[in-house]
């Protein structure tokens, strides 16, 4: 083991110990606080195994320079299987983490204090690029986000819905609104 690998295993060791006891002086009964919130980093959010049924969703919509708005579109991957994928596989690894922070996302929305603002929420600022990414054309890898991107929309808004999963990409109509963001404009 290099000098270089011990001391990063070391401080990585560090930054955890110091969330764990900051954030639980805080909170002693309590595992969670402004500071554990650097843990999601690390872990996947586990709420989706407390129940069956629905989970968040992004869909995204685009308004054209013409002013016509397109129609809601899911931002979820679907990517095709290859054996090597089983041992190396980065772009369904993005795929999950963007996932991820949806269902961080839904998370916040439901633990958001009264009177308090989503927006000022780190998952809502990283969804809304996301979203952004989306409309202007994203891929993961080869596959891309949306079915008909907007490179050229003016502006786009997103929403979080709780759906099934349906193959098709379109608002099921047994989806439940969660959140929808404001009329966004778009960005280079």
């Amino acid at each position: 083991m290099t000098a270089f690998t011990l001391i990063t295993l070391v401080l990585v060791g560090v930054y955890f110990v110091w969330l764990a006891l900051f954030g639980l002086r805080r909170h002693r009964h309590l595992v969670q606080g402004p500071w554990l919130f650097f843990f999601r980093a690390f872990f996947p959010n586990w709420k989706f195994y407390h129940a069956a049924g629905k989970a968040p969703r992004l869909y995204v919509r685009a308004q054209g320079r013409d002013g016509a708005w397109g129609d809601w579109q899911r931002v979820y991957a679907r990517m095709p299987w290859r054996a090597g994928h089983v041992l190396h596989n980065p772009v369904v690894n993005l795929a999950l983490n963007h996932q991820n922070l949806v269902d961080h996302l839904w998370s916040d929305v439901q633990d958001l204090p009264e009177g308090a603002d989503i927006r000022e929420r780190v998952t809502y600022q990283l969804v809304t690029r996301l979203a952004h990414e989306a409309v202007r054309g994203g891929r993961w890898g080869e596959v891309p986000m949306l079915p008909a991107a907007m490179p050229e929309a003016a502006h786009f808004q997103f929403a979080l819905r709780m759906d099934d999963l349906f193959e098709e990409d379109r608002v099921p109509a047994s989806s439940e609104l969660v959140l929808q963001s404001p009329v966004l404009p778009t960005w280079n």
